[in-house]
């Protein structure tokens, strides 16, 4: 299992991180272009989840990430906007104050790695019915908990930290996070499989 550390010197070693994450942080910005963005981060996701070394693509195959960003829309939406829109609408409605964000802490926290789950279900044989496989998705988030609490909580604190710049943050730390979790999710498949 990678550590973030190992993730980002690897990150690091290629020339142009620099322009390859900036190019990413820009797309973020702008409306429908930026699923090329989410593209990219899953493709990075992709890396993980077949266990191999992270190299950070190039900004050429636009079709490729395009139709990978729509995948991780939607599965994003279904699994990480959605509930923290709902729960939100209802912690408004029905908490007053400071007390009515209690709620939503978990659900911030639990969406990077919900989202992950699902990616990967998705992944495995491109069928958006296995995300909606409950049992698998607690299964994958119990028996790796110990593994993405701590990357989780990096990206979580880097995307509030970066809250003025969000898009360079969320993708930044997006390049790094989710190839961890790709990673996570893999490792659990191989030790289940022995």
């Amino acid at each position: 299992m990678p550590t973030i550390e190992q993730v980002s010197k690897r990150v690091f070693s290629d020339n142009n991180w620099l322009k390859k994450c900036a190019i990413g942080g820009v797309l973020s910005l702008i409306p429908i272009v930026n699923i090329l963005a989410l593209g990219y981060l899953y493709q990075i996701f992709l890396q993980g989840r077949t266990s191999r070394n992270i190299v950070l693509p190039e900004w050429d195959d636009f079709k490729t990430l395009f139709v990978d960003g729509l995948r991780f829309l939607i599965v994003g939406i279904i699994f990480a906007a959605l509930p923290i829109a709902l729960v939100t609408l209802f912690a408004e409605l029905a908490f007053d104050g400071m007390i009515a964000r209690i709620p939503l802490i978990p659900v911030l926290f639990l969406a990077g790695p919900v989202l992950s789950a699902a990616l990967y279900l998705y992944s495995v044989k491109n069928d958006i019915s296995d995300c909606f496989n409950v049992e698998a998705l607690g299964i994958m988030l119990r028996k790796t908990a110990i593994n993405y609490t701590v990357p989780t909580l990096a990206y979580l604190g880097l995307c509030m930290l970066g809250l003025v710049l969000l898009p360079f943050p969320f993708f930044f730390g997006g390049v790094f996070y989710f190839y961890v979790m790709g990673f996570t999710f893999q490792d659990l498949e191989r030790r289940v499989r022995r």
